[in-house]
């Protein structure tokens, strides 16, 4: 991997027995079930879902990552969610102000005083963006009772995190709800809207890089890419993007601490080589593995060291 500054863009940070309930826990042990914790070398316990902000900070830097967005859980049919989560979040960043970026994760159809403490988590908090999983709250992508927290975040110039593609819950509803095309609606209404589709739409990634190459201020992570695709996959989604122009907007993101670092940084160092082992073009280059991991997150946030990136230009039909 190329030198540059290095940030993942998906990791959640959650407190048990607060946003994070047992209940919940149980659920995410059954759905790994046979397999041990990453971090503990045992099976899964509910509580290892949730780890401390020393954990996470470690974790960074044995895996050589200098920053990274903090994001919540929001899931309020499971009792999964706290409304003050801002206040954790900000805890975090200002214990590590120059490692991590806090979201406020949102209830996404918490109406107008899910707004105000949003607005305060931007204004007064120090926040950076907004998190939210409609799809877990049991409403689609483009359901109109989430419109308030996207024209906030388009009026404050701020980005929103949406989850996309998939959810394990029994009423997630993935084929009804999370289908990343319900967000050109979103697009439409709030065409300067900072927007990062999350998990890049999983199964529908084909549709989601064609709908980047619409808006120029969508991005994608790839989140949980590494646990759940082969490396062909993103070998084949990575060149097309490159093709269509918009791979510059794709984001490194992993799903900490349900999955560690260090599997999905090793896992997407591979593509470039792939890429030119197997003839496919245009190949993948170092130029852009560091705007992957850690180049697109610093345009997406307008940072100080941001640089031009160096593939190909944005092309139209």
């Amino acid at each position: 991997m190329a030198d540059g500054l290095v940030i993942n863009t998906h990791t959640h940070m959650q407190r048990f027995d607060v946003d994070f309930p047992r209940k919940l826990g149980e659920f995410y042990v059954n759905m790994f079930r046979g397999q041990d914790c990453w971090h503990t070398g045992k099976p899964w316990q509910p509580e290892d879902f949730c780890v401390p902000g020393e954990r996470l900070i470690a974790d960074m830097d044995a895996a050589g990552i200098d920053r990274a967005f903090v994001l919540g859980v929001g899931y309020v049919p499971w009792d999964a969610y706290d409304p003050e989560n801002g206040a954790y979040a900000q805890s975090l960043v200002q214990r590590w102000p120059d490692r991590l970026y806090g979201f406020f994760t949102a209830n996404p159809i918490g109406g107008n005083a899910e707004v105000r403490r949003f607005e305060r988590g931007i204004k007064e908090q120090g926040l950076t963006g907004l998190k939210m999983l409609p799809s877990y709250n049991y409403v689609a992508l483009n359901d109109r009772r989430i419109w308030p927290l996207f024209e906030a975040a388009e009026a404050m110039g701020v980005p929103i995190i949406t989850h996309t593609g998939w959810s394990m819950f029994p009423k997630g509803k993935m084929l009804a709800y999370d289908y990343p095309l319900y967000l050109e609606d979103v697009m439409v209404d709030f065409p300067n809207l900072k927007l990062v589709i999350g998990h890049v739409g999983f199964a529908w990634a084909e549709e989601t890089m064609h709908f980047m190459a619409k808006f120029e201020h969508i991005y994608g992570d790839f989140a949980f890419w590494a646990e759940s695709a082969p490396l062909w996959r993103v070998a084949q989604i990575w060149t097309w993007a490159k093709k269509l122009g918009v791979f510059n907007r794709f984001l490194w993101g992993t799903d900490y601490p349900y999955v560690p670092f260090d599997t999905g940084k090793e896992f997407f160092g591979r593509v470039r080589e792939y890429t030119e082992r197997h003839d496919m073009e245009p190949f993948i280059t170092e130029s852009d593995e560091q705007s992957f991991f850690g180049g697109a997150a610093v345009r997406l946030l307008g940072l100080p060291e941001a640089v031009p990136y160096a593939g190909p230009s944005p092309s139209c039909p």
